[in-house]
C-alpha cells in the first residue's frame, strides 16, 4: 500500500534507538453490490462504500532491531461513523519477528487463502478453502485473523524466515482473564518459495466451527500457487476435522491492463448432518471476475454462485492513498 508521510521522521535521543516514523495510508472503494440471497421484500442491490485508514508506526534500533505497530479505522456503507480496530505491535529483525495483539494467526500468514479472490469486495470470499459452510458454520475469519472493526483477540504470532523458507507459530488468549481462557487456537504453518511458485501448509487446533458444526474443530490447510506461461494458477484445500473438506482451484490471465480470474470450489461434507448444519444446499461453488487498471485506481467486478445456490455480484472502483 502506498503510504503518505504523516509525521516527519522523529529522531529519538534515547540510548540504543536510532529513529522512528509514523505514516498514514488507506484504501477506499465505491460501487454496487448484488446479493441474490436476500429475502423477499428486501432490496437485492445496494450501494457499496468503504474507506479504511491505517496508522502505522515503525522504527529501528542502532543494532538493527525493528519495531512498530498498526491501528486501523474503517467506515462501511450504513455506518454512523468510523469504527476503530484494536492495534498490534511487533519487534524483530530479518530472520524473526514477534507480533502481539489484533493480528493474523499462523495459518493466514502462510497459507495462500486469498489467491483467486475476485470482484470489488471479494464477493463473500467463497474462493477461500477455510470458508466452509454458512454464517453459522466456519467462515473465512474462523481462523485467527486481523479484525478491521473491533478486536479479533489477543493473538501472539512468532515468524521465522530463512531464505525462501518460513515458519509461523501462533496462539490466542481470549476472555477478560487471559490466564483462564480456554479453547486457545494454536497453529503452526510453513511456506516455501520455488521460483515463481509458493507452497504453504498449516495446522490449527480449536478453529471456531459454529452453529451445529461442533463448536470447535482442528483444521489442516495446504496451498500452492504460481505461474505457467502467461497464466496464474493455484490450488488450496482445508480439512475441518469430522466436518468437511473444501478444495479450491483458481486461474487468471492478463490482457494488458486487465486481469480475468476464475475459481471453482467443491466441499465434501463428512455427513449429511454436517452439510445441513453448514446451511449448504450445493457442494460446488464458482466465480469469475476482472480488474482493470485506471492508472491510480482499479475498476473491478465479478459474479459468484455460492454454497446456497445464490448469485452474488459487484462492480465498482477501488483505490489506495
Amino acid at each position: 500500500m502506498k503510504k503518505v508521510l504523516f509525521a516527519t521522521t522523529a529522531l529519538i535521543a534515547t540510548a540504543g534507538m536510532a529513529s522512528a516514523d509514523v505514516t498514514l495510508g488507506g484504501t477506499g472503494r465505491i460501487g454496487l453490490n448484488y446479493n441474490g440471497g436476500m429475502p423477499a421484500g428486501v432490496d437485492k442491490v445496494r450501494f457499496e462504500k468503504r474507506i479504511t485508514l491505517n496508522l502505522d508506526g515503525s522504527g529501528e534500533t542502532d543494532g538493527g532491531l525493528s519495531f512498530g505497530g498498526r491501528i486501523r479505522l474503517r467506515s462501511n456503507e450504513g455506518d454512523a461513523g468510523l469504527a476503530g480496530a484494536a492495534g498490534n505491535v511487533y519487534i524483530g529483525n530479518d530472520m524473526w519477528r514477534v507480533t502481539v495483539g489484533n493480528t493474523d494467526g499462523a495459518l493466514l500468514n502462510r497459507v495462500s487463502y486469498f489467491q483467486g479472490s475476485i470482484g470489488l469486495t471479494g464477493i463473500g470470499y467463497r474462493n477461500m478453502s477455510s470458508n466452509i459452510g454458512g454464517t453459522s458454520g466456519v467462515d473465512r475469519w474462523a481462523v485467527n485473523s486481523f479484525a478491521s472493526n473491533g478486536n479479533a483477540g489477543q493473538v501472539v504470532r512468532v515468524d521465522f524466515n530463512l531464505g525462501d523458507f518460513g515458519v509461523s507459530l501462533s496462539s490466542d488468549f481470549r476472555g477478560s482473564n487471559t490466564l483462564a481462557a480456554v479453547n486457545h487456537e494454536d497453529a503452526l504453518a510453513v511456506s516455501y518459495n520455488i521460483g515463481d511458485w509458493n507452497l504453504g501448509a498449516g495446522y490449527a487446533t480449536n478453529v471456531g466451527a459454529g452453529g451445529g458444526l461442533g463448536g470447535i474443530a482442528d483444521m489442516l490447510s495446504v496451498s500452492a500457487n504460481g505461474t505457467i506461461g502467461d497464466f496464474g494458477v493455484g490450488i488450496q484445500a482445508s480439512d475441518l476435522e469430522d466436518i468437511a473438506l473444501k478444495v479450491v482451484v483458481h486461474g487468471s490471465y492478463d490482457f494488458g491492463d486487465t486481469t480475468v480470474t476464475a475459481w471453482v470450489a467443491d466441499t465434501n461434507w463428512d455427513t449429511a448432518a454436517t452439510m445441513a448444519a453448514g446451511l449448504a444446499t450445493e457442494e460446488t461453488e464458482y466465480g469469475i471476475g476482472f480488474k482493470h487498471s485506471l492508472g491510480g485506481a482499479t475498476l473491478a467486478g465479478g459474479i459468484v454462485r455460492d454454497f446456497q445456490g445464490n448469485t452474488n455480484a459487484d462492480l465498482g472502483v477501488r483505490f489506495s492513498f
